[in-house]
């Protein structure tokens, strides 16, 4: 996150510097942070047909949160024509999992039901890409971005009981792909501007788990799960302008991401695999942050 940062504070300084020469391009730096939180769910089935049970065990991780801190450049670099990108990171702080068996269809005749701990790790999202002034009027804009973010969750399975005083098991996911999106915005008066934005990705689904309590199965990675899926943010921004150069806003963000069927791969300790169907991933969000823009 430093080295993110020191970066940032090099493009702006050197972008400044050409910007006193030319007087024609333009520079935005965005710094926020806040409270961010999500949900994250998976299941498989017994076999790669879905069925013998086609739940057989499901992981809920619940209301895993914490402060996020994110930065965002976009530049423009000729005419309507610009360029961005994005990071945030989120320090996860609360969250609970649970983790439940099946040997019945539909969830019945359980056979494991436990409640963890989720209070660890981290979410984290970069993107970059190109955006284009659809309409670009006094009090009105339209934008639109096409470009390529990568989603990851790192999340825990921990017990402060210490009825499992070893247990320390990860999920580590990543949600990869193109997105496009739009923005638009509406100037309320000459300072308060308020704005809203719709992105849709289109995503490559692979997560990691290390259960390490469990010995039959292999270490560091447990077993792999693979699909495809899709993720839609809905983001709503009010911005008041302080100065020429700088302005404070709040803002708020829901999300939705889901995949469609896919693999799950398990790794045994003797070296055999087994292979069943995961049904899907369901990963739902929010977040409410506040911070400052800066222009160049």
């Amino acid at each position: 996150m430093k080295r993110l940062l020191f970066i940032i504070l090099l493009t702006v300084a050197g972008t400044s510097a050409l910007y006193g020469q030319t007087g024609s391009q333009k520079l935005s730096l965005t710094v926020t942070t806040g409270y961010a939180q999500q949900d994250l769910k998976w299941s498989i089935a017994g076999n790669l047909a879905g069925e013998s049970p086609n739940i057989y065990s499901e992981l809920q991780w619940k209301k895993t949160g914490g402060q996020p801190v994110a930065a965002a450049l976009e530049w423009n670099v000729w005419d309507k024509l610009s360029l961005m990108a994005d990071y945030s990171h989120t320090f996860i702080s609360t969250g609970t999992v649970t983790d439940n068996d099946y040997n019945g269809d539909n969830r019945t005749n359980r056979t494991y039901n436990e409640l963890f701990n989720a209070d660890k790790g981290h979410l984290r999202d970069w993107s970059i890409g190109t955006g284009y002034k659809l309409i670009d009027k006094n009090r009105f804009y339209l934008n639109a971005y096409a470009g390529y973010g990568v989603s990851t969750q790192s999340l825990y399975i921990l017990d402060r009981t210490g009825n499992f005083p070893d247990l320390n098991s990860t999920y580590k996911a990543n949600w990869k792909g193109p997105f496009v999106k739009t923005a638009a915005g509406f100037g309320i008066n000459n300072k308060l501007k308020l704005s809203a934005a719709l992105t849709y990705n289109q995503v490559n689904y692979n997560a990691a788990a290390d259960w390490n309590l469990i010995q039959n199965f292999q270490h560091p990675v447990s077993y792999r799960h693979i699909a495809k899926g899709f993720g839609i943010n809905w983001d709503l921004r009010l911005k008041y302008t302080l100065y020429k150069h700088l302005a404070v806003q709040a803002d708020g963000c829901y999300y939705l991401w889901q995949t469609g069927k896919g693999m799950d791969e398990l790794f045994l300790s003797n070296g055999e695999t087994n292979e069943t169907q995961l049904n899907k991933v369901d990963r739902t969000g929010y977040s409410f942050t506040a911070g400052m823009t800066f222009t160049f």
